[in-house]
């Protein structure tokens, strides 16, 4: 019998790949057999450099510069994966961010606008076109939504953030309700800090110490047990699961 936790002839695309959490994704499914790689991120120097490190692992890579908020540069990267590989079978929609701070009076509309479509709407939007490239019913597939403990508890003066991933186990739970009797798995991971770029003004900021207290396990999370969690869910492994909310957090949101 074959390994329910191999990826082997499966075909991912993931968003936001060029670092971080979504590179190591890309890495960690590269090691467990997928055929094929569709790194996504706007920043075309950054993908190549990513698309590098994945061929080194062993798996065939194709990176496309695409805004996953715009539903052209959406459509326009589903087809770029469709004639590489022919199917796509993993869909993890990892974009997003949180580039600033600050108490909800003093933020202006067009940056929390611009922050909820990166962080909500544009799983939305990727999760719309892959459903569509999916027309014939095939089970196996699976949606993985990246959410944030941010989707389990509130953050001060990041409520644009909290809105957004509190908004993407709404987005899950619902798609996966609909997509179920199709075959098609969707969940959603939910990370605490870790050491990624995005977190970088925590890591050095005065409140560091007193973050790594308030985790139950008394320190950050690594990468690699974040995309090691995303590997299962989008394995044969966990063919039962679907429109489930998993913290990976070190105990903080218990």
């Amino acid at each position: 019998m074959s390994d329910p936790f191999r990826l082997d002839r499966k075909v991912a695309l993931i968003t936001g790949s060029s670092r971080g959490i979504g590179l190591a994704v890309a890495e960690e499914m590269a090691r467990a057999g997928a055929r094929g790689l569709v790194l996504v991120a706007r920043n075309a120097e950054a993908l190549e450099e990513a698309r590098a490190t994945i061929e080194g692992v062993g798996a065939e890579c194709l990176a496309v510069a695409a805004d996953v908020t715009s539903e052209e540069d959406v459509e326009r990267m589903v087809a770029a994966a469709r004639d590489r590989f022919g199917e796509v079978d993993i869909l993890v929609n990892n974009a997003g961010g949180a580039s600033f701070r600050g108490q909800l009076k003093d933020m202006r509309p067009a940056g929390w606008r611009k922050m909820i479509e990166l962080n909500l709407v544009s799983a939305y939007l990727v999760s719309r076109a892959m459903l569509n490239a999916w027309q014939e019913r095939r089970p196996g597939r699976v949606i993985v939504n990246m959410g944030s403990t941010s989707s389990l508890r509130s953050w001060p003066e990041l409520s644009y953030y909290s809105a957004a991933k509190h908004g993407l186990v709404g987005l899950t739970q619902t798609l996966a309700r609909e997509v179920a009797p199709d075959g098609i798995r969707v969940n959603l991971v939910c990370p605490h800090l870790v050491e990624t770029p995005l977190t970088a003004d925590f890591r050095n900021g005065p409140r560091y110490e007193q973050l790594v207290a308030d985790i139950p396990m008394k320190r950050w999370g690594e990468l690699e047990e974040v995309s090691r969690v995303v590997r299962f869910i989008a394995s044969d492994a966990a063919s039962y699961m679907t429109g489930a909310v998993v913290p990976v957090d070190g105990g903080w949101s218990a």
